[in-house]
């Protein structure tokens, strides 16, 4: 298999899933109040992007509920706006300790156990994703192709 033709791609950990998945998103931050809930619109081990209503600082320390793993924490990664009228947003979210939170069954093979070893190992920091001004960072998925759970 050939090197990741984009920097965003090399610095990706595990394969992302289209997947609207139920989430609740909770400020841990008492200077900063919301919760609202949405569904996701990317996965991976790492993190999802989420629609929200409002756009929040990449650094914020959030709670995710709601998820058929339970509750976890992380942290906003990026946030850009969905389309003109700044009515949604596109939220970036990191997971402080990677792993399957969301129920994929099957789950692409770097999903694996092995997986969270090596995100574990990787890099700290944020996770944002270089974008240009205005573009959508999850409109990138994997040169492997979407995976799709129960195709084959």
């Amino acid at each position: 298999m050939g090197s990741p033709e984009n920097p965003a791609e090399a610095g990706r950990r595990s394969t992302r899933i289209r997947a609207q998945i139920p989430i609740r998103v909770t400020s841990l931050d008492s200077a900063t109040p919301f919760s609202e809930s949405g569904h996701t619109l990317v996965v991976n081990t790492q993190g999802c992007g989420v629609r929200l209503s409002r756009a929040l600082e990449p650094g914020l320390a959030v709670s995710l509920d709601e998820l058929p793993a339970g509750s976890v924490t992380a942290r906003i990664a990026n946030c850009v706006p969905l389309g003109a009228g700044g009515q949604w947003w596109m939220v970036g979210i990191a997971l402080d300790e990677p792993g399957n939170v969301w129920g994929i069954h099957p789950a692409p093979a770097d999903w694996g156990p092995d997986a969270a070893i090596a995100a574990a190992a990787g890099t700290t920091g944020s996770t944002a994703i270089p974008t240009k001004s205005g573009e959508w960072p999850f409109r990138q998925f994997s040169s492997r192709g979407e995976f799709h759970p129960g195709k084959r």
